[in-house]
């Protein structure tokens, strides 16, 4: 999960990634629908979309584990 504008105190998660999992392709097929493989991969991948950088100018990166194991990454970006 991308918090593009972390404010110390509260996580917002902006963009979420759900890597090596089959569940977008149930997804899918709950939506009775073809749709273009690439959106597809682009949603199981590691890959965030461009984003505008908020006035806090700091991001963080948080990952949870198959397990529920939480880690939680905060970088200042100037």
């Amino acid at each position: 999960m991308l918090d593009t504008d972390y404010n110390g105190m509260s996580f917002c998660a902006r963009q979420v990634f759900f890597p090596k999992t089959s569940a977008w392709d149930n997804l899918q097929k709950s939506l009775k629908g073809r749709y273009n493989d690439s959106v597809w991969e682009h949603l199981a991948g590691v890959e965030s979309e461009p984003f505008v950088l908020g006035p806090h100018k700091r991001i963080a990166v948080k990952v949870i584990d198959e397990r529920g194991n939480e880690l939680m990454v905060i970088r200042d970006v100037a």
